[in-house]
């Protein structure tokens, strides 16, 4: 059976995800589709030592607080 949808996401990054939260919690019919097999996956093919350019406390996704990070701005492995 094919199922109609009315929203095409392309892309599970931080944009992505913020919008699949709000069509969510809207009961808006859509799918969420990414190159890699987890959200965020860029993530995984960043340098070691990247991190994020804001604190934790500021880079949360809706609906999803980020965890304190013990470092100002958090490191790769917490994102």
């Amino acid at each position: 059976m094919n199922k109609i949808l009315d929203v095409i996401v392309v892309g599970g990054g931080q944009s992505g995800l913020a919008c699949g939260y709000y069509l969510r919690r809207n009961r808006v019919n859509f799918l969420l589709l990414d190159k890699e097999e987890k959200c965020g996956g860029a993530w995984l093919h960043a340098w070691d030592s990247l991190t994020l350019f804001s604190p934790a406390e500021h880079s949360s996704l809706p609906g999803w607080l980020m965890p304190k990070s013990k470092n100002l701005f958090p490191l790769k492995q917490e994102v």
